[in-house]
């Protein structure tokens, strides 16, 4: 962002304070006292209470429904839509995840969380050829964010160089790649170009299509970081997935063998995770991994087979063809499905959906089993999902408990005045 514009100060209606009052960083072009049209998309704005009282720095877009999103709620904090800021603001995230023990794969950037409106990064450690390195994996999804991060390798360069300095990385920038993930229809809303992934830096040797990240325990998963789902992973999931293979380490299998139903498994980290847990305590483990998509599949049965199970591919519409697996046959079964609600229009078919692919889930899981339900549907409410699953067990004649309740992990952390911030919902239940 060019240092010499400066910040648009715009105005509230009266009465319109109160949500940004209590830490809410958006603002609706309806609550403007005036019309925010001429105003250039991204550029920075001050936004005032109808008084004329300080009430946050950030940036505007005319053209988008959210016509303001805030960086700071501070007044001392000048010229918050600048490089500088931002390097500091991405400094003090990774301190933050590096204090609570994240360090190999984890969420650097969740957004709004960060106060860090329409910026999305995701570090990878990665393991290729007897080397290894970090990769960047980042999102752009706001005019205001792209205004200011119009040249992102040299920006990520000297972040990485003083990250390095900080002792809280090991990495130089010789060892760190960037791929650019503007692939997402939310940019629309903004009025940005949904554009291809591009890889801004590459590591000298190594094949980010197919690349091995360390996660949790330190398993490694084959996954595609170029044009793989999301930014080629799904990191939000490794609070849930600890959650279950916790209650798996002391389970009782009497038959010592395990068989696990992974619908949506895309790369498999849910069975991956589970047959690392079960193998170790000596058992047998035999995954069914179920997916659209033929290149995730041949991931999952990389990643699921490099733990030690039997691994059963099965490409396969979990709302339409799953009549082809047998019924209480399987002792653990996850439903980890793509968002089927994305706007409010899709609520009530999304419902439908969530009921159908949960009542198959509890058709399939054997007396004793477990079942895990997630929903990644962020205007999907808890209660509704709750509902759901209540009906899908009924629906199969079945007694059940709830035996867990997750969400997404700490590297994703979310203010409690931005509700639309808490998206992930999971339920594990034990079929008696």
């Amino acid at each position: 962002m060019n240092k010499s514009i400066k910040p648009t100060v715009w105005r509230l209606r009266t009465g319109a304070d109160r949500r940004i009052r209590g830490g809410h960083p958006w603002t609706f072009s309806n609550e403007l006292a005036e019309s925010p049209k001429g105003h250039t998309p991204g550029a920075p704005v001050v936004l005032l209470d109808a008084k004329g009282g300080f009430l946050a720095s950030g940036y505007g877009n005319p053209h988008s429904l959210i016509a303001f999103r805030a960086l700071s709620f501070k007044s001392q904090e000048q010229e918050v839509c600048e490089t500088e800021y931002l390097q500091r603001q991405l400094v003090k995230t990774w301190w933050q995840r590096h204090r609570l023990g994240f360090k190999s794969s984890f969420r650097w950037c969740y957004g709004e969380g960060d106060f860090l409106p329409g910026l999305v990064i995701d570090r990878y450690l990665v393991h290729q050829n007897g080397q290894m390195g970090q990769v960047f994996a980042v999102q752009i999804l706001t005019a205001g964010m792209s205004a200011i991060l119009q040249e992102p390798t040299s920006f990520f360069e000297n972040l990485v160089q003083e990250i390095k300095e900080k002792n809280l990385s090991d990495f130089s920038w010789e060892q760190t790649a960037v791929v650019l993930r503007n692939d997402v229809q939310v940019r629309r809303l903004e009025g940005l170009e949904i554009e291809a992934p591009r890889v801004l830096k590459t590591i000298e040797g190594m094949n980010l299509s197919e690349i091995d990240i360390e996660i949790k325990n330190q398993v490694l998963m084959t996954t595609d970081l170029i044009e793989g789902q999301k930014t080629g992973f799904f990191l939000d999931q490794a609070h849930n997935i600890s959650l279950l293979c916790d209650q798996l380490k002391t389970m009782e299998f009497p038959e010592g063998i395990v068989r696990v139903l992974d619908l949506c498994c895309y790369v498999g980290q849910w069975s991956t995770q589970i047959t690392h847990v079960l193998q170790a305590r000596g058992l047998k483990v035999e995954v069914t991994a179920v997916d659209v998509s033929d290149h995730a599949l041949s991931f999952a049965a990389k990643n699921i087979e490099r733990q030690g199970a039997v691994v059963n591919i099965r490409n396969l519409d979990v709302l339409k063809d799953l009549g082809s697996l047998p019924d209480r046959y399987f002792d653990v079964v996850i439903a980890d499905p793509p968002a089927f609600i994305k706007a409010k229009k899709d609520v009530p078919t999304g419902r439908h959906a969530y009921l159908k692919l949960n009542t198959s889930a509890f058709k399939m899981v054997r007396k004793g089993g477990l079942v895990a339900s997630c929903s990644c549907s962020g205007l999907f409410e808890e209660a509704e999902m709750i509902d759901v699953i209540r009906k899908a067990i009924s629906r199969g004649e079945n007694e059940a408990r709830c035996i867990q309740h997750g969400g997404h992990s700490a590297d994703h952390p979310v203010l409690l005045a931005f509700r639309e911030g808490f998206y992930l919902k999971m339920f594990v239940h034990h079929v008696l």
